[in-house]
């Protein structure tokens, strides 16, 4: 496959700061930019890609559905539901993502990172093991 990665993801906002502040509350550190004579906006750095935040223009984004896995699902939620944000149905399975709405209506599906084996040795086989013993 010629593709190697994702660079970029911009999202068009109808109002640039309560935008940046809803990302924020995700927990995502934003930094101001302007390329040129070209409109101020924000960027942050994500997991190897860059997303960006413009101010809405004739483009938009409106259709737009991005995947977050993020460290701790619980605490995102109540910070996005202090800010007002609409969250959607929570899915049965513990591992379903939760669907929420920015401020311009794109759809935000936040997974909870799932623990690997080396984080967390005691599941790593289901199996139990006896602890080492000393020789004697």
């Amino acid at each position: 496959m010629n593709v190697q990665r994702v660079a970029y993801v911009v999202l068009r906002c109808a109002d640039l700061e309560r935008s940046r502040r809803f990302y924020e509350g995700l927990g995502l550190r934003f930094s101001p930019e302007q390329h040129g004579n070209g409109p101020k906006h924000y960027s942050c750095e994500l997991g190897g890609m860059v997303l960006e935040l413009y101010p809405l223009s004739d483009k938009t984004t409106s259709g737009l559905r991005l995947g977050l896995v993020v460290s701790d699902l619980d605490r995102i939620l109540e910070s996005l539901s202090a800010l007002g944000a609409a969250v959607g149905a929570i899915g049965s399975e513990g591992n379903s993502p939760v669907t929420v709405l920015d401020p311009d209506g794109h759809q935000i599906a936040l997974e909870q990172e799932r623990m690997s084996h080396q984080e967390n040795p005691l599941q790593m086989s289901g199996d139990i093991v006896d602890p080492p013993r000393s020789r004697k």
